[in-house]
């Protein structure tokens, strides 16, 4: 999905994504931000949001607005849960959002695979390729996350099973965005796992 601009709904959502980081890492004994490592979080959250407005205003061509919402949603559904006190008074608001999260930002990059690619892209490849950089971009967040931890932040309550749970959910939500958005968002265009560009 391209604009010629940016829609409004995705810029107050990155204005919300930087106050409350700004928040959490000035004060984070406002809401529940104590011990969550926001002064870590806030770059590492917000440097994505950025990356399409910044391409966006160099070049002035159409506004990918798939992946700038799979960019920045998934940083403030999380920001956001941590916010509100989630994390701590509802038990199951970490595999929630590992699933979502990872729904949001692969569905977001994965049209933009599909639409990016030569026609003779198989959908099946596609879909591979988003579910493995869901599943190469967990395993990232999980070692970053052990790194704060062994830091000194005390307040993420990492275990094992934490850790494995979080590993399958957001695979797995990779795995569903991937194949929504080629079933359903993506180019009709796109030939099907073993068409050939010329039909053949």
């Amino acid at each position: 999905m391209r604009s010629d601009r940016p829609p409004a709904w995705l810029v107050v959502s990155k204005v919300a994504l930087a106050v409350m980081l700004l928040v959490g890492a000035v004060a984070p004994s406002v809401g529940g931000f104590e011990g969550k490592g926001m002064a870590y979080r806030l770059p590492i959250f917000l440097a994505p949001s950025l990356v399409v407005p910044i391409g966006w205003l160099r070049g002035r061509g159409a506004y990918r607005v798939a992946l700038d919402a799979g960019l920045t949603l998934p940083f403030l559904f999380d920001t956001a849960g941590n916010a509100f006190g989630f994390y701590d008074s509802i038990d199951r608001t970490d595999d929630v959002l590992h699933f979502v999260n990872w729904f949001v930002l692969l569905g977001g990059i994965t049209a933009t695979l599909a639409v990016g690619a030569a026609a003779g892209a198989p959908r099946w490849l596609i879909g591979v390729a988003g579910t493995g950089m869901g599943a190469m971009g967990i395993i990232g967040w999980e070692v970053a996350e052990y790194g704060v931890m062994q830091w000194g932040v005390a307040g993420l309550s990492l275990t094992y099973g934490d850790t494995l749970a979080d590993l399958v959910l957001s695979t797995a939500g990779a795995g569903a965005g991937a194949v929504l958005v080629l079933r359903i968002l993506a180019p009709r265009s796109l030939v099907t796992s073993g068409d050939s560009p010329d039909g053949g």
